[in-house]
């Protein structure tokens, strides 16, 4: 029960009680007569919620009850409700204890796999992303020395089959799972000759309109962990594929989507590498992209968090390191409009771009159950990552930036800046503001 905003019982109040309220809880759910009561699986979830670092003492036996009950229900799913409670549970053991010590992963993998490979062989299909998400929970928080381990290996080629895919329900949660075999295990995935079936996969889904946030999901993981060489061999056709359904459908949410890969890819890769991939396609593709689509978005959508500060990574490399940028007056207008775009992230309060890491919902003031579409797990949300962790404020290495830029060319920048912000008092202000704050200014 909550009372205002704070629990009526919080984890210290339940500490002591831990071992006799799961084997009441777990008591009513083992009478299969009661027919799969949500409410008490729903009081499982919560009391684990609540007792965070407690559960510990009591983890085995609790998850050995809750993989029982799964085998049970997965013979005949007849309450959603209570199955979301129930992967909900395991996700709060998960998330509790591996949190606090990536080593205990192995023993959850332990336990879960047998029933999760039995959900997977029957091809349960209420269940499937629920195993999908709490996987890839478990791969996130493995150690990263661990690699994949021989199971996660053995598992992955199925996960590419196309019939997989076609479950409107399957695709965040697979999407989030191949996410998480990258992020941990990249370079094996490569060696083992999958690159070609996961670029499918995102060819795929970037077809489809109702599929294109898991696409841009998906080539966002590519982007950041694929070794260079095997990436760079590929990226021709991922620009061609993208310019493609830009031509097909300009909606603003794609556009949002590809600026933003735009960004994370000039991050990691350099803008010189951008305009010529673009102008191969197109001589001229890459500045008018950047004219027509890219500066237009940041005018009017200004992203948030991370998003934000990679966005300034991206606008950053683009403004300072690209001298084609600065070659003629009609490219330095786009050069001034862009540094306009980026100086309205980094002013925006809306940005947050001091605090990038995503703020997580308190799981008290968030309606936690099943949804017919896609029942994500609140407690195996995947956690925030940082592509860009080397640059500890995106603002600041913009203002150094040009300082350095200028520097090299010695009143040239003054002139287009006052040109970019001239519209836009506010604008300016941050700019004069941020080379305060950086201890540098224009030369």
């Amino acid at each position: 029960r909550m009372e205002g905003k704070k629990h009526k019982f919080g984890g210290e109040e339940i500490r002591p009680f831990l071992q006799t309220l799961f084997t009441g809880l777990f008591t009513i759910v083992d009478k299969t007569n009661l027919n799969e009561n949500e409410y008490v699986m729903k009081c499982v979830m919560r009391s684990l919620s609540t007792a965070k670092d407690d559960i510990v003492q009591v983890t085995q036996i609790v998850l050995e009850k809750l993989t029982a009950t799964l085998g049970h229900v997965a013979k005949n799913p007849r309450n959603p409700q209570f199955n979301h409670y129930l992967f909900e549970s395991i996700a709060v053991l998960v998330k509790s204890v591996c949190a606090k010590d990536a080593s205990h992963t192995s023993a959850f993998e332990g336990l879960l796999f047998p029933p999760f490979q039995m959900v997977l062989q029957m091809d349960v299909f209420e269940f499937t992303p629920y195993v999908f998400q709490i996987l890839a929970q478990l791969l996130e928080y493995r150690p990263q020395a661990a690699g994949l381990g021989d199971s996660y290996t053995a598992l992955f080629p199925p996960l590419l089959t196309p019939t997989l895919w076609e479950r409107k329900g399957n695709v965040p949660a697979l999407t989030r799972l191949v996410q998480a075999y990258l992020g941990k295990g990249a370079a094996e995935l490569v060696a083992q000759n999958h690159l070609l079936g996961i670029l499918g996969v995102f060819q795929k889904l970037i077809s489809s309109k109702a599929n294109e946030i898991s696409a841009f999901d998906l080539l966002g993981s590519l982007t950041m962990y694929v070794p260079a060489e095997a990436f760079s061999a590929r990226i021709k056709d991922i620009f061609q594929i993208i310019c493609m359904r830009l031509q097909q459908s300009k909606t603003p949410r794609l556009v949002r989507l590809v600026t933003q890969w735009f960004a994370l890819y000039i991050g990691k890769y350099g803008s010189q590498s951008y305009l010529d991939q673009l102008n191969n396609i197109q001589p001229g593709l890459g500045l008018m992209l950047l004219m027509q689509v890219w500066v237009p978005r940041l005018q009017t959508d200004v992203p948030a968090r991370m998003d934000a500060k990679v966005q300034v990574v991206g606008l950053t490399k683009l403004l300072c390191e690209t001298p084609a940028l600065l070659a003629d007056a009609n490219c330095q207008q786009i050069w001034a409009q862009a540094l306009a775009g980026a100086i309205k992230i980094i002013a925006s309060s809306s940005s947050y771009l001091s605090n990038s890491t995503s703020a997580g919902d308190d799981e008290d003031e968030v309606e936690i159950g099943y949804d017919a579409t896609f029942s994500r797990l609140h407690f195996a949300a995947r956690l925030v990552t940082d592509p860009f962790p080397e640059v500890n404020d995106a603002a600041i290495a913009l203002a150094q930036s040009l300082h350095k830029l200028s520097a090299s060319q010695p009143g040239k920048l003054s002139p287009l800046i006052q040109q970019g912000l001239q519209n836009d008092a506010k604008l300016a202000a941050s700019l004069e503001s941020l080379f305060n704050k950086a201890g540098v200014n224009l030369v």
